[in-house]
Parts: C-alpha cells; sequence; structure tokens
C-alpha cells in the first residue's frame, strides 16, 4: 500500500483510505450500475464513507474520493485515447 498526495492541496490520503477507493471501484455491486455513471460514483462514495467514517472525517472522505476519482476518469480518458490511436 502507499499514500497518495493531492497536487493541488498538498494533504495525503493514508493507504486504507487509497485501498477504500480502488476496492469501491472494482466491485461487481458498484460495476452492475455502469462504470462512470452518476449511480456509480455514489456507490463508491458510499463504499468509502462506510468503510471508513469511524476512523476519518466525512470533508476528509469527500475530498479524498473526489481527487481519487478525477484522477481515475483521467486514467480513463488516456486509456481510451491511447486504444484508438493504436
Amino acid at each position: 500500500m502507499y499514500t497518495l498526495t493531492n497536487l493541488n492541496t498538498g494533504v495525503n490520503y493514508k493507504s486504507d483510505v487509497v485501498k477504500a477507493f480502488q476496492d469501491a471501484i472494482v466491485s461487481e455491486e458498484n460495476l452492475r450500475e455502469g462504470y462512470g455513471s452518476t449511480n456509480f460514483w455514489n456507490f463508491v462514495s458510499a463504499d468509502m464513507h462506510l468503510e471508513l467514517s469511524t476512523w476519518y472525517a466525512a470533508s476528509y472522505i469527500d475530498e479524498a474520493f473526489e481527487y481519487m476519482a478525477d484522477l481515475e476518469e483521467e486514467d480513463r480518458a488516456a486509456e481510451i485515447n491511447a486504444l484508438k490511436c493504436a
């Protein structure tokens, strides 16, 4: 596991927060909602809150979710563009 640093704010997201996000984006239940759909992201956020709210403030979880979701969407767009160019 590793930490992730938000390059905009300098906040470090701990490994358990990163893992909660990574687990939630590959969850079959969440993927049934349609990757990238509003419901998908709502489920990912809810999973993170369920797993992490005992230890972290909701604002920290929300901030981590928003940052990692943006990174995930950027990565996904880059992968799609690379496939189109191949």
